[in-house]
């Protein structure tokens, strides 16, 4: 807490969504015609039920340093190439972020307020969901576009949480925050109360999805506790701390900006093998330590860098051999071995080369 001139500032709280700037994509830039239940940007995962057809990608389109007050880089983009113009009482299309129960602990039957900057082709009505771990208990936000196509500042008050109801305040789905694009009937319900249930929007809610070619774009993600809306800070409070944030649910050997599956030796882990003989199936012990601790257990997915393929790794030739996968002393800081078969198999005394990645998403 500050003090100006006898007047108590109150200092920002912290951000407890991560990657509310958009700026930290370690999947990828761009996803085309995406898929339901699937990961973007860092943290953010795009759901939908419908007929609606998305890419979504990082985008530069953001608000000016003069209308937000910070300098963003980056915004995430949802691009609608197919509509859908009638949405059923089952559909529904969104963004959103799983906070972990770790964090939600720390708001908890407390008041909090989300805040953001939303740039929408259709005006009217939007919501915000915030929903448990059980789906069982829910909080709907209206908002309102009033200009299309125009960055547009908003934040809405949550009252606290109930104690009743499924809650996980471990290393679970702790609170689930969702921006609505549009929602059918069953997930619709009252605004500005919890209730019991899994909602995801009013029947105000207009149908973001309606008309092709769309684009649907948020920067500036921050929820923090209290009944006041703050300026924007990173949840890591610099880019450094940002990516460990994010590593602690996402990892991979390649650089920040290299997609995954990017065929480039840059960035692989090499070691020389040892006890494993020459054209026969075997183990390969790879002491791989982890940036961050992660959220669970991790099994991760190993890569050869000549081709970029899954279930490879490099030999010391520079080919790639596959048919391998981790296996044993694997936990949420490690894993420790890589299953060769016969054809990936390589000779005692030789170098060996892989990138891997590791996913703990909630």
């Amino acid at each position: 807490m500050s003090k100006i001139l006898g007047k108590h500032i109150p200092s920002t709280p912290k951000n407890l969504l991560i990657n509310g700037d958009m700026r930290i994509a370690q999947r990828g830039t761009s996803f085309a015609a995406i898929a339901d239940n699937t990961y973007t940007l860092d943290r953010f995962l795009y759901r939908k039920t419908g007929a609606m057809v998305h890419t979504i990608s990082q985008d530069t389109d953001v608000p000016s340093l003069a209308q937000a007050g910070y300098l963003f880089q980056n915004s995430i983009r949802l691009n609608l190439t197919t509509p859908d113009t009638s949405i059923a009482v089952g559909d529904y299309t969104a963004i959103h972020q799983k906070m972990e129960g770790y964090n939600f602990a720390t708001i908890a039957q407390k008041p909090f307020t989300l805040s953001f900057w939303v740039k929408a082709p259709v005006s009217g009505i939007y919501c915000v969901a915030f929903t448990n771990s059980g789906n069982d208990r829910s909080y709907v936000a209206e908002y309102t576009v009033n200009g299309i196509n125009t960055w547009e500042y908003k934040s809405v008050v949550v009252s606290a949480s109930p104690s009743a109801g499924t809650w996980n305040y471990t290393n679970g789905e702790g609170l689930r925050i969702q921006w609505t694009i549009a929602c059918g009937s069953t997930f619709q319900t009252t605004a500005n109360a919890w209730q019991t249930g899994n909602f995801f929007a009013t029947s105000n809610q207009v149908n973001g999805v309606n008309t092709g070619a769309t684009d649907f774009r948020i920067v500036g993600a921050m929820l923090n506790e209290g009944a006041l809306a703050f300026p924007f800070k990173l949840f890591g409070e610099d880019i450094a701390g940002e990516i460990l944030a994010c590593q602690r649910y996402y990892e991979k050997t390649w650089d920040l900006t290299t997609a995954p599956g990017t065929a480039i030796l840059a960035g692989e882990l090499e070691y020389i093998v040892v006890n494993v003989p020459a054209s026969t199936a075997g183990v390969l012990t790879v002491p791989v330590k982890y940036t961050v601790h992660k959220r669970i257990s991790v099994v991760p997915v190993i890569y050869s860098g000549t081709n970029g393929a899954a279930n490879s790794i490099t030999n010391g030739a520079g080919t790639a051999r596959s048919g391998v996968s981790a296996i044993n002393i694997q936990g949420s800081t490690s894993f420790g071995q890589i299953a060769l078969n016969n054809s990936s198999a390589v000779a005692t005394g030789t170098i060996t080369r892989f990138h891997y990645t590791a996913d703990a998403e909630i």
